[in-house]
């Protein structure tokens, strides 16, 4: 790779990353300098503890936004996974969670379908679904936390290795995974396709529907993962839990730089932004601020990073206009053709007499 190359390489990582690498810096830099209790190895379990809930789900949901759609029943897919996890935890770890897992991507798979054949908008659905599998979870649940009956089924997920728990381990292949299925199988392409331009994407042959509902699909079964995980980790199941994942998962999504009108992002934002948010909550653990807190910096930080991303591709555009003005001036000038060139001239008579036309 020449120098040119990599510069342009690294350019372009810039624009694209510069902004939310830039707040996840200061944010490190911040917290240290104001929160005496925020040590190295806080900050690094308190943001690896994350990565397994936070991570996974916006991870599945991610997938959705690049499609151009949001799936709105994150929290309680996760909430009734967890249920059907615990309720089939008899069978052992490994299967309660796979059984949990494949429950919310056969639900995924046909909110997917639903929104792609209906052509219905994936927040009229999704907002049913949530109430739906809400509900759902309180009946298998009986209307109450219910909890496993051996709590020794639970001991693999507890052990640390260099302050990551198998959870933790999880959610990063799954970004991994995402990463690579995004960027290198055909259906992620499609997935870029239809979000970015869902009408041309049809005329091209782009199969828009399978795409949508396979992203709904990978939503799902995260957000189970996530969910299944969380509670047999925990031993027990809320079904009126994770009431607030999907306003975190929302926030690590767009903080990262997944665009919300589809077709931009990958799993280096979603990773940007859930290590931003998490070291938030990390933050605010340590100094033992109340919970609120927790939501104003987001908030704050969300809307910094949306003026930051909107001041740079303005800036971008503006100077990708001028430029394509200067080399369409530079053509006109040096080819001598157009209304502007010498052969019009010479032809044309002139306002002040054939004189001055030469």
């Amino acid at each position: 790779m020449n120098e040119s190359t990599m510069g342009r390489s690294v350019g372009r990582a810039t624009r694209v990353y510069g902004v939310q690498g830039g707040v996840l810096l200061a944010l490190v830099v911040i917290l240290f300098a104001i929160v005496p209790e925020f040590t190295i190895g806080a900050a690094v379990f308190g943001t690896l503890d994350g990565v397994a809930l936070i991570g996974i789900t916006a991870a599945g949901l991610a997938v959705t936004m690049i499609a151009g759609e949001l799936d709105m029943s994150v929290g309680s897919m996760a909430a009734l996974a967890g249920v059907i996890s615990i309720r089939a935890g008899e069978l052992g770890l490994v299967p309660a969670i796979l059984i949990g897992t494949a429950a919310g991507l056969v639900l995924g798979l046909a909110q997917g379908l639903l929104i792609a054949r209906l052509q219905i908008s994936s927040l009229v659905v999704t907002v049913g679904t949530w109430i739906g599998f809400s509900g759902l979870a309180l009946v298998l649940a009986d209307d109450r936390p219910i909890g496993l009956d051996r709590l020794t089924t639970t001991d693999p997920l507890l052990v640390e290795w260099l302050s990551m728990t198998p959870a933790t381990l999880i959610g990063i292949s799954v970004i991994v995974l995402l990463g690579l299925f995004l960027g290198f199988t055909r259906w992620g392409r499609e997935i870029y396709a239809v979000g970015g331009a869902r009408r041309e994407a049809r005329a091209a042959g782009v199969p828009v529907n399978a795409s949508l509902t396979t992203a709904f699909g990978i939503s799902g079964a995260c957000a189970a993962l996530a969910g299944s995980i969380a509670c047999m980790q925990g031993a027990s199941a809320d079904p009126r839990g994770f009431t607030t994942l999907l306003l975190s998962a929302v926030s690590a999504c767009l903080i990262g730089g997944i665009s919300l009108y589809g077709g931009r992002g990958n799993a280096v934002n979603v990773t940007l932004g859930v290590l931003t948010l998490c070291l938030i909550i990390a933050g605010a653990t340590a100094a033992g601020a109340p919970t609120y807190v927790t939501g104003l910096v987001t908030g704050a930080l969300l809307m910094l990073v949306v003026t930051m991303e909107f001041v740079l591709d303005r800036t971008v555009a503006v100077r990708r206009l001028n430029a394509a003005r200067s080399r369409h001036t530079a053509a006109l000038l040096a080819g001598g053709s157009g209304p502007a060139g010498p052969t019009r001239a010479t032809v044309a008579p002139s306002p002040a007499g054939p004189g001055k036309a030469q």
